[in-house]
């Protein structure tokens, strides 16, 4: 028996619920596109007021069609879908796509009609696409449940939340030679069926090399990344994600429902998963095409071919601003190259051929050829002209380089490296163009889209070379009970924000580095306290209901022994003059700590995609220079230590001024220890750590706050959250511990 993805997508019948004799409507159209389309599969039209449509024998209901019905196309009213998806079940239909709106994108009434809805399906075993879908293609079969004309067919499954999207991104297929789809799915509400669904199915038919998704927020974004994590291994994503901007967050929740998650965590986690993310619409569609034709790359090193100074430096500049190299050619191929361009040629890197092409285009094949065979050379970028010099020039040249183009694609196929071309010809749909591309190399007009499509193939290549040693983004919710980790301290914090010391002891229960620390609730035990540390001890109210310390003088830096219990009684008589009703549990005394670079930890269960965590540059420098990275937990090390990788402040923490460089290792425990804080309790809404120093030799934990979810939501007790102050965090020239 097939599967019920595979009879949604590859529907043997199709029944159209709510059949029109009424060429104006969804219900007539729809059966004039799939027999004019070509689909081969057998049609049901049901309406119970019709006898004949389009010479098909309509039936009053889906119950009384004779034969099993793979997919159901509903095209009747919300409020009618409940009792249509009640018949699909009792007949075996294995899917449905529910066009209606007015579901959970609308208000609670629609929230609870989509909920109803998908109750009755997941009874029937009916699988859902939408509601509030423009349809479904399968391209090939003439499936074509969306009425769009001339959708080319190509290697591309294509699942959108758009429906003009979508359109857009089939005229601009339909525009471009040897770009199509295999598949297209309006994924809608996602009610049912997610995302992550279809790319099982994706990834194992022959038709599809590449996916390309339009999101403006998932159901279930965690599931998303789990599966993409292994589709990726085998077929690339790319993903192109709104709502990335306040407006455009706003924006989302209104169309679909969903909430738009921030852009700095989905581009993390999604090149965490090895999806390829896109923020530029006119980017997705070439990055796919550019993913499914050719190779990845092995590398960062591009080698460039251009007939113009002015092209070779623009894509140099490009290729540097997307984080690749423009190495150094091998000598053997500079000697290659001079021994077939112009001595004003440049036979470094960029390769600027000086006219060298103008009489022979063939040129280019032998320039092609050198550097494919340089061992510095991870792809190659053909930018200029090429393709129109038969226009440019003399018509004599077109058949020269047609020819060109042949001997290029053959070199780029047996050498395996990936091969992009940029030509100011590309809209004239030239000859050559039309072999390259037959021959799966990609050609564009616009540089920044040439150069987007190789930091593409890097970027993909570059995860499948590590994809093993990632984070299998997989959560096992029961070990937090297990391990009677947080369970052991919320019976008096619940809905809360933790305590420093609260804080403190939790994350000594993952293996956290914090600093020394005493709780103590007199002056005379501050005293005993601090007499067990070497040098001076910094001093804090621990107090849930002290947003900033800071503020109210509840902080003290550099005490020296003689002067802690008199700065015991100051700090408690400054907390309850600054907020009356403040629960104090005492005061905190560590050792001072002073040298180190501060940086942030930190952790917060995203909306979409489940806890995550965060690392940057700490203590006053975080807000203002925001020089933080995002993965998605539980970390994996090698997922802890790209992120210290990523930031910019990498001088910084290699050592500046003569300081020695930071322990990165320690920083990474630091990191994977949160993480499985994080990951293993879901009440956990946020962990802020700031600031962590980071030594030499090691790095502890200065300042730590936890907030629990009821917190987060606003809980019962109206208790707020504990924040790092500015002074803890370095400001005044100092570090609290």
């Amino acid at each position: 028996m097939r599967e019920p993805i595979d009879r949604v997508l590859e529907p043997s019948s199709i029944a159209v619920v709510g059949a029109s004799t009424d060429p104006s409507k969804r219900g007539h159209q729809a059966i004039e596109t799939l027999q004019n389309g070509g689909y081969d599969g057998t049609i049901y039209p049901v309406n119970p007021s019709a006898d004949e449509i389009r010479g098909l024998e309509v039936y009053a209901s889906i119950a009384d069609v004779p034969e099993p019905v793979d997919l159901a196309l509903i095209v009747v009213p919300g409020p009618v879908v409940p009792a249509v998806l009640e018949e699909c079940g009792e007949v075996d239909v294995g899917g449905a796509v529910v066009v209606a709106v007015g579901f959970g994108e609308t208000d609670d009434e629609g929230e609870a009609l989509e909920e109803e809805i998908v109750s009755i399906a997941r009874e029937n075993d009916v699988r859902l696409v939408g509601p509030n879908t423009s349809g479904l293609i399968n391209v090939a079969d003439g499936a074509n449940l969306v009425g769009a004309d001339g959708v080319p067919e190509g290697d591309l499954g294509l699942l959108c939340q758009s429906g003009n999207l979508a359109i857009a991104l089939f005229t601009e297929a339909a525009g471009r030679e040897g770009v199509g789809f295999s598949h297209y799915v309006g994924v809608g509400n996602e009610a049912d069926l997610q995302f992550d669904e279809y790319l099982p199915y994706f990834e194992r038919t022959d038709e599809t090399d590449a996916v390309v998704c339009y999101v403006e927020g998932f159901s279930d974004g965690r599931a998303f990344l789990e599966q993409a994590h292994e589709t990726t291994r085998e077929t690339p994503i790319v993903v192109c994600k709104s709502g990335r901007s306040d407006v455009g967050k706003r924006s989302a929740s209104s169309h679909t429902g969903s909430l738009a998650g921030d852009a700095a965590v989905a581009d993390a986690v999604f090149r965490q998963a090895g999806v390829v993310s896109v923020d530029r619409s006119d980017e997705l569609l070439a990055t796919a095409d550019a993913l499914a034709s050719q190779p990845p790359i092995d590398g960062e090193n591009v080698a460039i071919l251009a007939d113009g100074g002015g092209h070779a430096t623009l894509a140099a500049d490009a290729l540097a601003d997307r984080g690749l190299s423009v190495p150094p050619l091998a000598d053997e191929t500079q000697r290659r190259l001079e021994d077939v361009l112009p001595d004003a040629a440049s036979v470094r890197n960029p390769v600027d051929v000086a006219g060298g092409t103008d009489d022979d285009p063939s040129v280019f094949a032998d320039c092609a050829a050198a550097l494919f065979d340089d061992p510095n050379v991870d792809a190659v970028l053909l930018s200029g002209l090429f393709g129109g010099y038969g226009e440019r020039f003399t018509d004599d040249l077109e058949p020269i380089e047609r020819t060109a183009a042949r001997d290029i694609a053959d070199a780029a196929a047996a050498t395996d490296t990936p091969l992009v071309v940029q030509s100011a010809y590309e809209s004239a749909d030239p000859d050559p163009h039309a072999i390259l591309r037959e021959n799966e190399v990609p050609v564009y007009e616009s540089l920044d889209i040439a150069v987007a499509c190789l930091s593409a193939l890097s970027e993909y290549g570059t995860h499948l070379q590590v994809a093993d040693e990632k984070s299998s983004f997989e959560l096992d919710r029961a070990s937090g009970d297990e391990r009677g980790g947080i369970r052991s301290l919320s019976a008096d914090a619940s809905g809360r924000t933790f305590s420093e010391y609260d804080a403190k002891e939790l994350l000594k229960e993952y293996g956290a580095p914090v600093t020394p620390y005493s709780l103590v609730e007199s002056a005379d035990a501050a005293e005993r306290a601090a007499a067990e540390f070497d040098g001076p001890v910094a001093m804090k109210v621990v107090s849930p209901d002290l947003i900033h310390k800071t503020e109210a003088d509840a902080v003290a830096l550099d005490v020296a022994d003689e002067a802690v219990g008199s700065t015991y009684e100051t700090l408690l008589e400054n907390a309850r003059a600054y907020a009356p009703d403040a629960a104090i549990d005492g005061v905190l005394v560590s050792p001072m700590r002073t040298d180190g670079v501060e940086v942030i930890v930190g952790a917060t269960r995203d909306e979409q995609f489940g806890p995550v965590v965060m690392f940057g540059l700490g203590g006053v420098f975080v807000e203002v220079l925001e020089d933080v990275t995002f993965r998605a937990a539980p970390l994996s090390e090698r997922d802890a230590r790209a992120m210290i990788d990523e930031i910019d402040a990498q001088a910084i923490l290699d050592g500046a001024r003569g300081d020695p460089p930071v322990d990165r290792d320690a920083l990474v425990d630091v990191l994977r220890s949160v993480s499985r804080l994080v990951a293993d309790n879901s009440d956990v809404s946020e962990v802020d750590l700031n600031p962590v120093l980071a030594g030499e030799d090691g790095a502890e934990i200065l300042d730590a706050s936890i907030v629990l979810e009821a917190a987060a939501e606003g809980g019962d007790d109206g208790r707020r959250r504990e924040e790092p102050d500015a002074v803890a965090d370095g400001g005044d020239g100092g570090v609290d511990e």
